[in-house]
Order: C-alpha cells, then sequence, then structure tokens
C-alpha cells in the first residue's frame, strides 16, 4: 500500500489532551531535530511503487514481481511516520497519541472508506453470487483492519484454492501498515519515558528496537515463508522488518545528512536498480517475501539514504522529475482504486479481462484516483476543523468506519442475494441412474442446458460448502493431521464385510455413494482420506508450505499399516492425478507415479480386493459455480469456453500401467462425466461440480448404482 505519511516533518499542532512530560533543561537539552522538509524523491518513489503494482495487476509482460512495490511502500511508511514522532520529541518533548492517530484517521480513512463502500456495492451489483458472501465479509474485515489475517486463512484453506480474487485484496497492505502504527508509537512512546525523557536517549533505544524488530521478523519472515508463504505474505509479524527498516533510516537521519557525493550516487543507482530488477525478475513463483524480499527493501533504504545527503545524485533528480511527482502524489488513491476496478469492470461488462482491457481501465483509474485525491484526500486533510482538534479527526474515522460497516450491513442484511444457512442437499432425495444408457442420454441433454435451474442441486450459493459427511465429522484430514481418527466408520459398524476408502480429496469425494453402498449391502465404511495427499507412495510437495508434505508421507504409513492389521475384503484408492512429485517433472514424474502406484498396491496386499477410482475431470478455466453465476441464461457458453476435461493423461496413463500390472480393479469414471468429448456442468437439475476439480455430492449420489455394479462383487 502506498506510504500515507505526509512528504513534511513540521511540528504537529500541541493538544492538551495529550501525555505532556517536563521541559527538559537547558544544560540537558539535545540538539535539535532537523527536518527534511518535502522529499521529491520520497515522492517519487511512491509512484515507482505504485507503478510495479499496477503494471503487475493490469498483466505486463515481465512484470509478475511488481508486487515487490509493496514492499517499498512500507519501508517508506517507516521511514515517514518515524520522522514525525522522533521531531515531535525534540520539538514538543512529547508524543501524542491522540494526534497520532487523528491525523492518520484524516489522512487514510475517507478514501479508504469511499473505496471500500464503492467495492461493497459494485460486488453486490456485479460479483457471483458463489463468492459475495464471503466478499462482504472481507469488507468487514477491512473496516476493522485485519483483513491481511483474513486472507492467510482463505489463502491457506486449499478447498478456496481455485476461487476468484477478492476485490479487496489491496487492502491488505494497509491492513499491515496500521497493525504496525498501533505498536510502534506506543513503543516509542514507552521508551522516551524509559530514558528519561530525553530525546537524545529515546533515539538511541530506538535504533535499537529497529534493528531488533528488523532482525527477530526478518528471521520469522524467511522460516515462515518455507513453512506457509500465505502466511508470510500477509502476515504483519513477517512484514514488520520492512517498516522497521524505513524506521531505522528516520533515526539515522543526521548521519545520513552527511552522505558524500560519490556513495550517494552508488546508493542510488544500486537501490533503484534492486527495485526494479526484483519488479521485472521476480514471479509468482518467487519464495516471497523471505530473502527476496531483502532486495527491494534494502534498495528502497539505499535510494532514501542517497537522496538525505547534500549532494544526492541523478536518482534522486529523475524522482523530482514532473510524472513521477504527478503519480507519486496520488499514489494512495491510485493503489486503492485500481484493484476494484480491474476486478469488478469486466464483470459489469461481461467480458474477460485482457492487457488491452486492462490499459483502458488503468487509465480510467488514472482519473479516477485524480479525482478521489482532489476531492476526498486533500479537502479532508487540510479541513482546518479537522486539524486543530484530535478528537474531531479521531470522530472523523469512526464516523468513516461506521459509514462503511453500515453499507455492507445493509446489503447484507437488507438486500441480500445469498440464503441464509444454506442447508446440505438431501441426498436421500436424489435420483440414482439406473444404468449407463440412461447416464448417457442424460449427459447429452446436459450439454443442452440453456439457463441455471432455480432449484439446482447444490444451489450456486451454496456450492462452497457442499462437502461430503466426513468433513463434518473430522473423518477428512486437514494438512497437519498425521493420526488416523477414531469414530470414521459408516454403515454398518458391526459387519465382518469391511471396505476402505483411501486417498486424498478426490477420494472423499465418492463418499456419498460409498455410503449408500455400504448401507444396502451390510458393509463397514472407513474413511480415511487427507488432504492434497494421494494414496500413490510417492513423496509430494505441499499445496500449503515450500517443500515436501512430510505429513502425508507419515500418514500413508499409518494407513498402509492399517490395511495390513485390519485385512478388509475392499480397499477403494482415488486420487488426484495433479499432485506434484517431490523434485521431478514430466517424464521423470510419470515413472515415479508408476513406481509408486506398484508399491501402493504392494502394500496393500493384505486386502482382499483393491479398486482405483480414476480422476475425475478438471476446469480448464474459470470453476463451474462461478462461471454459472456469471452466466445465468448461457451455461453452454460456460461449457465451451471454460470446459471441464481429464488433465494430467501422463500421469493417468502411468498409474493405469502400474493398476493392469498387478491386477487392480480399474473403476474408468470418465464416462460418468463425460460424452462425445465433453462435460457438461449440469445435469438432470443437479450441478456436477462444487469447485474447479471435485464433484458434487448430490452428482456422486446419483452414480451410486452405477458405482457399487463396477466395484468388485463381495462376499
Amino acid at each position: 500500500m502506498p506510504s500515507t505519511g505526509p512528504l513534511t516533518t513540521s511540528a504537529p499542532h500541541a493538544r492538551t489532551d495529550t501525555l505532556l512530560l517536563p521541559r527538559v533543561s537547558a544544560a540537558l537539552a539535545p540538539d535539535r531535530w532537523t527536518p527534511m522538509g518535502f522529499r521529491p524523491d520520497i515522492q517519487g518513489l511512491r509512484a515507482v511503487a505504485v507503478g510495479l503494482v499496477l503494471f503487475s495487476h493490469a498483466g505486463f509482460p515481465h512484470s509478475e514481481g511488481g508486487y515487490v512495490g509493496v514492499d517499498v511502500f512500507f519501508v517508506l511508511s517507516g521511514f515517514l511516520i518515524t520522522s514525525l514522532l522522533v521531531k515531535e520529541v525534540f520539538d514538543t518533548g512529547k508524543i501524542s497519541i491522540a494526534g497520532f492517530y487523528a491525523r492518520r484517521a484524516r489522512r487514510i480513512l475517507p478514501a479508504a472508506s469511499a473505496v471500500t463502500i464503492a467495492t461493497a456495492l459494485g460486488a453486490w451489483l456485479f460479483f457471483p453470487v458463489t463468492r459475495l458472501d464471503a466478499v462482504l465479509q472481507d469488507a468487514f474485515a477491512v473496516i476493522v483492519y485485519v483483513v491481511n489475517y483474513r486472507f492467510v486463512a482463505e489463502q491457506t484453506e486449499y478447498l478456496n484454492a481455485d476461487q476468484m480474487p477478492s476485490p479487496f485484496q489491496q487492502f491488505w497492505s494497509l491492513a499491515v501498515e496500521e497493525q504496525f502504527y498501533v505498536v510502534w508509537p506506543l513503543l516509542l512512546l514507552v521508551l522516551l519515558l524509559c530514558t528519561g525523557r530525553r530525546p537524545r536517549r529515546l533515539v538511541t533505544a530506538a535504533i535499537v528496537a529497529s534493528v531488533l524488530v528488523f532482525a527477530a521478523t526478518l528471521v520469522l519472515s524467511v522460516l515462515v515463508t518455507a513453512q506457509s508463504q500465505p502466511t508470510a505474505y500477509y502476515a504483519a509479524h513477517t512484514r514488520a522488518w520492512e517498516l522497521a527498516g524505513g524506521a531505522l533510516l528516520a533515526l539515522a537521519l543526521p548521519a545520513l545528512k552527511k552522505t558524500p557525493r560519490p556513495l550517494a550516487w552508488v546508493l542510488g543507482l544500486g537501490g533503484l536498480a534492486a527495485i526494479l530488477l526484483s519488479g521485472f525478475m521476480f514471479t509468482d513463483e518467487t519464495a516471497f517475501p523471505g530473502y527476496a524480499a531483502l532486495a527491494p527493501v534494502l534498495g528502497t533504504m539505499a535510494v532514501i539514504a542517497a537522496g538525505s545527503g547534500p549532494s544526492p545524485g541523478p536518482v534522486s533528480a529523475l524522482l523530482g522529475t514532473a510524472p513521477f511527482q504527478f503519480f507519486g502524489r496520488i499514489s494512495y488513491s491510485l493503489y486503492l482504486w485500481h484493484w476494484p476496478i480491474l476486478i469488478l469492470a469486466p464483470l459489469a461488462l461481461g467480458v474477460d479481462p485482457t492487457l488491452r482491457l486492462n490499459l483502458i481501465l488503468l487509465v480510467t483509474t488514472v482519473a479516477v484516483a485524480q479525482l478521489s485525491y482532489a476531492y476526498i484526500e486533500e479537502p479532508v486533510r487540510n479541513w482546518r476543523p479537522l486539524k486543530r482538534s484530535d478528537g474531531a479527526g479521531l470522530l472523523l474515522g469512526f464516523a468513516a468506519s461506521v459509514a462503511g460497516a453500515a453499507v455492507v450491513l445493509a446489503l447484507v442484511q437488507g438486500f441480500p442475494k445469498v440464503p441464509d444457512g444454506t442447508e446440505p442437499v438431501d441426498l436421500t432425495q436424489v435420483e440414482a441412474v439406473e444404468e449407463f444408457s440412461a447416464l448417457e442420454q442424460r449427459l447429452r441433454d446436459g450439454l443442452a442446458v440453456e439457463s441455471v435451474p432455480d432449484d439446482l442441486s447444490p444451489p450456486l450459493a451454496g456450492s462452497d460448502s457442499d462437502r461430503p459427511e466426513t468433513y463434518g465429522d473430522d473423518c477428512h484430514l486437514d494438512f497437519e493431521v498425521v493420526a488416523l481418527p477414531s469414530g470414521c466408520s459408516y454403515g454398518d459398524t458391526a459387519s465382518d464385510i469391511e471396505v476402505m476408502l483411501v486417498g486424498d480429496s478426490h477420494a472423499a469425494q465418492w463418499f456419498p455413494a460409498l455410503d449408500v453402498l455400504a448401507d444396502r449391502n451390510g458393509w463397514e465404511l472407513i474413511s480415511r482420506t487427507k488432504s492434497s495427499c494421494t494414496p500413490v507412495s510417492v513423496h509430494v510437495d505441499s499445496t500449503m508450505h515450500e517443500g515436501e508434505y512430510t505429513e502425508c508421507w507419515d500418514w500413508k504409513q499409518e494407513v498402509f499399516a492399517e490395511i495390513d492389521a485390519l485385512e478388509p475384503e475392499l480397499v477403494v484408492y482415488g486420487t488426484s492425478d495433479k499432485t506434484g512429485v517431490t523434485g521431478l517433472e514430466g517424464e521423470a514424474a510419470a515413472e515415479a507415479w508408476n513406481a509408486g502406484w506398484t508399491q501402493t498396491l504392494l502394500a496393500s496386499t493384505s486386502a482382499q480386493n483393491v479398486a482405483v477410482l480414476t480422476d475425475t475431470p478438471w476446469a480448464t478455466g474459470e470453476a463451474a459455480p462461478e462461471c454459472l453465476a456469471l452466466h445465468l441464461d448461457a451455461v453452454r457458453q460456460c461449457v465451451s469456453e471454460d470446459p471441464y476435461a481429464v488433465t494430467y493423461v501422463d500421469r493417468r496413463a502411468a498409474g493405469l500401467e502400474a493398476q493392469e500390472v498387478w491386477g487392480a480393479h480399474i473403476v474408468d469414471t470418465e464416462p460418468w462425466f463425460c460424452v462425445d468429448g465433453r462435460c457438461p456442468l449440469i445435469v438432470d437439475g443437479m450441478a456436477v461440480y462444487r469447485d474447479g476439480h471435485h464433484v458434487s455430492t448430490p452428482y456422486i449420489a446419483s452414480l451410486v448404482v452405477l458405482l457399487g455394479e463396477a466395484l468388485p462383487n463381495l462376499r
């Protein structure tokens, strides 16, 4: 997020409601803290930062790493805010917490609230109903400045991986800054009291604190990036070092003013190069923030240091030119408005986003940002009644937040589009298809469906919660869990015919049909499934953190040991073919998949029968629920433009070869989903898919007869 601190360091107005400190005696008074005044180079750095972000989000070639612009903003914010606080101490002998938050409220909240309200209204009008409830929850999280941790929870949830991005996504960085602002001024105030209210000693203590915060949270950033990159990216405790880096520069400002000209040139050129190279060389695959974030952070610190000396050099001169000053001036509004415009405008226009469209939208965003700056930011920030009274500034911030919350609440409660408390689908009412020829006709009829039926099952708004019973029973394990849960037996739990369902979520999706078969046939059905954990005996990559998914390997050994102990009548395996094999790609990964299936089947020899369900189709474009929600009367457009298909055919073929050699009972599921080379999204009033690669519970339940006939006959 663009740094929102003012570019001048004029002394804040003294207030009678702040913590007043005794006047320092003349004998002990430190040297006066001389401010830098207006910094054109910092204004220009804002332009560089917001430009990188905009280029990245618009899809410019070789600009994936534009997310480093946010790191530039973090450093600038730490520098500017700390400069103001330290100058306040030297000028007045105190830190006014109320004054600090009043200034922040005047600067940040009016524009942020306007964007929040406009985005919430735009989302209500144009966003697919499948995501609307979650997006309006994002809006509430924005208002209370915890949206970054909400995104941590959403991004680390496996089942949310293929959802549309939130139009409030850009607010995460504003939340990080606000969380830093809650802690940092209070810490400086405590240090001021602990140092005997002596400003010079405060500076020394604050430098030590900045270094400690920088070092500790940088280490956290590196460690957490290796474990959970979404957490490291959005969390304040893994980003605080970037703001602390800026704070450290502010505290060292007197020394930076003496920077020699040759050093300033080197720092400026090298720092700007580090920022730009990061933006154009980093990609979505870069492990970020972690060590990689050092490049844009240290680069920004170098440019600031270069511009602090008596002879700043060519980089500061470049950043001071008119184009950089213009975009730097409106960078806050530009950053806030660009993302919802890029996300919502294509939905409103009913078109797919393209680079050409995004360019037009960016030009529009510049105009909107200029209006926002001229008619929201500047008038509110400079309105004299607000500047004269800290209480008025705080009241303004509170009122802006309440206004945003009121609009969102009105949309949720007064004009709801999402049913309140969507009930699970009653699977007992699902009509099972009796024979394959009837299913083929259903599939062909599904390809001809034009409009989404009003009684679609599950409803589009409830597709996200349409999960097998085992999820609610805690029998489908999350990523970190290894131990096999108890109480995960279904059907006739006293039966001596034991059937085990084993695999990842693509195995778990078959539970509704197997549960019915267990009841009908008198089986005990034991569920052993785990998110993103293939039963194939290969080491796999984690989808939640960098490196191997070790919990998956350990869990598989537990399951194989249980199979050996129980000697079940039947083991039913299911898996996603997409799973990444650690350290291998292409043909090597396929060969490992073949060998892994052989090892898994070897580990299953205690079972009387082994059946393997082939993987189901995946979306090759937008997930079915979102596409259908956006094309309620153009279902065939979704089928043709965002088709589902059997993918990862090399991995599939490698697995089938091993299964055939071993003599496993193979159930080819593709004909149950696709006909004549196409896969419908709605069949007999049922949504076939609940997301981009999982089948809905009612459609699985409709296949119970066909699945029963395809499985081995049990005694």
